[in-house]
């Protein structure tokens, strides 16, 4: 039973300069944790065509248009964060989780232009935005766990905002595990 599937779509975040991501400072380190085991120079191997610290191979991957791994100023569209963020069979890192912050960084970078330049202008937000409540884990009955923010309880069913899409969903409290049913409760209490 999947709890719930998150859409292919990711939302743009509203970012403030103040929280502006840097590239060699955010987002390189993180890659460099989560992915050049499989897609760098240094380690020889480029698992689907994709090197992340050469930045000249790298930058090949970032353009508005429908192929590009990531569409600078759209991370709805980026690929590259869609199969961060989705737990499906090409979720990657495989059999890792990025962590919220992490995901919030990546997707801030991507919104803001995917450059590598710190001084680069940044790129003004493309759509509404939804503010994504902290993200948690929860788990169900049968074992499986997704990433979302807790909204509110609405009678036996907790609402849920998804990273993926900012879209909220609705599970019945009791297709959720124990632990997670009190995380829900203990988030809607005063």
């Amino acid at each position: 039973m999947s709890l719930l599937r998150p859409s292919l779509i990711i939302p743009s975040l509203a970012v403030s300069s103040v929280f502006a991501a840097d590239f060699k400072k955010d987002i390189q380190p993180i890659l460099e944790r989560n992915c050049y085991e499989c897609h760098s120079e240094k380690t020889g191997k480029k698992k689907g065509g994709f090197v992340f610290d050469d930045l000249k191979t790298f930058k090949m991957d970032i353009a508005d248009n429908d192929v590009a791994q990531i569409r600078p100023g759209k991370p709805s569209e980026s690929h590259f964060l869609e199969v961060i963020v989705n737990d499906g069979k090409n979720h990657m890192p495989p059999n890792e989780n990025l962590s919220s912050a992490e995901i919030k960084k990546i997707t801030e970078w991507i919104s803001e232009g995917a450059s590598f330049d710190k001084d680069a202008p940044k790129l003004a937000p493309t759509a509404v935005k939804k503010s994504l409540p902290p993200i948690m884990s929860w788990t169900s009955t049968e074992g499986k766990t997704i990433k979302a923010g807790f909204v509110r309880l609405e009678g036996e069913n907790v609402v849920l905002r998804l990273p993926a899409n900012g879209q909220e969903a609705s599970v019945a409290l009791t297709r959720l595990s124990e632990a997670s049913q009190k995380l829900a409760r203990d988030c809607a209490a005063p």
